[in-house]
């Protein structure tokens, strides 16, 4: 009984004692770490309450001029010789949001407020002169400045830093203004440099950008956002590291995309070198019926291989060819993209003798000199033996008659003839009905084999009417998007596909297949999406020429007219 009183007593004077603590109202301050700041540099902000709180500060008006990166919260209780304290401690990480004299209004958590702070924010181009503001630099590097539509543009971002990032990010570009593709080349290279006597560790990006419409072409800032570990703790809390937020950007860049020039009826294609090789230097001596493969490789310089045409290989008549699936590939050098085509075609004489191939040419558009040029390989003669079980044809004059001493000398090599016994026996009917069989045998061999290939065109037919479905499918979702590349895109594509042997590599081979009056609609759409001054394209119009075209390739019968019933 006399604990029990003894424990209320104690608790009574302790209540007594912290009593007038927790009646002290907060005080609160706010302590930034600098009050002259660069434009795309954070600062902290530490916002200290001594005494007993109601609530959380109202942070809503910092984001007019500051945007709020981080917030972190940390609270210290002492009591000291029977005197109770109370300290929280509000960490903020602001990021000004534009330069000038900005001011960091009083905060509030009740009715205690703190006093407003100025702060100075410099642009972006004086920040320089601020201490450490030179550890981190951000360049973007062009070129060419004068650039042609479907050209490569290398673009090059170059970040220069004396800092050690926790987290660290790098935009990439985003083109606007006219299409474009985007496409990054190779990976990151790091080395180190010397700037201005200080040591840089530098990490170096590029991309390859192709416009595919004239016009401006506009390319946003780079921007390049860091975290940074500041060298002291916080004063409150000496297990939180300061956090330091950096960012930089780049300038704007403005290219302008020439549109291409008059072509003549040639392909557009533009590029800083061009080769077309052949495996058929020195041309191999062939034999009919026995198949040669000859490999043809396009490379050029700052072309994707995607956009390398097909190559137009004429084989006359004295030859069957028999093509493989061109392949390409894309190699990644420090002044751009490599693209190469390579084309198999094996190759089978049908007759010997000295029989030419024709030559192959290709034009392109130089992009040094601003010139067509035409690269092309020469007609080549080829040696032909004759098959091992065949004579050799020569092209000998045909004999003169036969002088009496030829006929004389023809005599006396002709080899006497064994008389024809009169009896044959049963040997020439067992002969008859041997050769019969086997006759009757090939018969039904034959048979079955034209059976099988006639299933075996069938299935082949019916692959190929469903895969051109589905690229007629895609094309006609494109035109329904009105997107001039991905109708360009499924066009190419549709037309492979009906045309599996001619395979046009590009509008104009695809026109030239097709005839009217799909050729006029597709010359219409190629203006309208290279030339400088944009022109209208009848999507609908051209949804109802393919689809002529297709029906007239695919069931040719249907498009001939039947033959009167009564001729006159």
């Amino acid at each position: 009984m006399v604990m029990r009183h003894i424990y209320t007593f104690l608790i009574l004077l302790l209540l007594l004692v912290l009593s007038p603590a927790f009646s002290i109202s907060a005080q609160l301050k706010a302590v930034p770490d600098r009050t002259r700041v660069g434009l795309e540099e954070s600062f902290n902000l530490e916002l200290r309450a001594d005494g007993s709180l109601d609530g959380d500060p109202d942070l809503s008006l910092l984001e007019q001029d500051f945007e709020l990166l981080g917030r972190s919260q940390s609270s210290q209780m002492q009591i000291i010789n029977g005197d109770f304290s109370r300290t929280t401690v509000w960490s903020l990480t602001l990021m000004p949001r534009s330069a000038g004299r900005k001011e960091i209004p009083a905060l509030c958590v009740g009715s205690d407020c703190s006093k407003p702070i100025k702060i100075e924010v410099l642009p972006a181009g004086q920040s320089n002169t601020l201490a450490g503001a030179n550890d981190l630099l951000l360049e973007v590097v062009t070129k060419p400045e004068k650039v042609w539509v479907q050209s490569q543009v290398l673009y090059k971002i170059r970040l220069l830093t004396r800092l050690n990032f926790l987290q660290a990010s790098l935009s990439d570009p985003e083109p606007f203004g006219s299409e474009a593709v985007v496409q990054k080349l190779g990976e990151d290279r790091n080395y180190e440099t010397v700037r201005d006597g200080l040591r840089y560790r530098v990490v170096e990006r590029d991309y390859l950008i192709f416009p595919q419409q004239s016009g401006q072409l506009k390319i946003p800032p780079a921007r390049f956002t860091a975290q940074v570990a500041e060298g002291g703790r916080g004063r409150f809390d000496p297990f939180n590291q300061r956090i330091r937020q950096i960012r930089r950007s780049s300038e704007e860049i403005s290219i302008e995309v020439l549109p291409a020039p008059e072509s003549e009826g040639r392909s557009w294609l533009p590029a800083r070198e061009l080769q077309l090789q052949d495996d058929w230097q020195k041309p191999p001596q062939l034999t009919v019926g026995e198949p040669a493969t000859r490999t043809i490789t396009l490379s050029a310089i700052g072309v994707p291989s995607a956009q390398l045409p097909a190559l137009k290989i004429d084989v006359p008549d004295s030859f069957r060819s028999y093509p493989d699936q061109p392949k390409r590939e894309d190699q990644f050098k420090e002044n751009g993209v490599l693209g190469v085509l390579q084309e198999k075609l094996a190759i089978v004489p049908t007759r010997p003798g000295i029989l030419r191939l024709p030559e192959i040419k290709i034009d392109w558009w130089n992009l040094d000199d601003e010139r067509w040029h035409q690269a092309r390989l020469p007609a080549l003669d080829v040696e032909v033996l004759p098959a091992t079980n065949q004579p050799a044809v020569t092209t000998t004059p045909p004999a003169l008659p036969q002088e009496p001493l030829q006929q004389e000398e023809k005599s006396k090599t002709e080899i006497p003839t064994s008389p024809i016994p009169e009896g044959h026996g049963f040997w020439p009917w067992l002969s008859m009905a041997l050769g019969a069989g086997w006759i009757l045998t090939l018969l039904f061999i034959v048979k079955k084999k034209l059976a099988q290939r006639k299933q075996e065109n069938k299935q082949e037919q019916q692959e190929e009417r469903t895969d051109l479905n589905v690229a007629r499918k895609r094309l006609d979702q494109a035109l329904s998007l009105n997107n001039p590349t991905q109708v360009r895109s499924a066009m190419l594509d549709w037309g492979a596909t009906l045309f599996p042997e001619q395979r046009p590599g590009n509008l104009e081979e695809l026109a030239a297949l097709c005839g009217e009056p799909l050729k006029q609609k597709l010359e219409l759409f190629s203006r309208s999406l290279y030339s400088r001054d944009k022109k209208d394209w009848d999507s609908r119009g051209l949804r109802t020429a393919v689809r002529e075209v297709q029906q007239k390739v695919t069931n040719p019968e249907k498009d001939k007219k039947l033959p009167p019933l009564y001729p006159h």
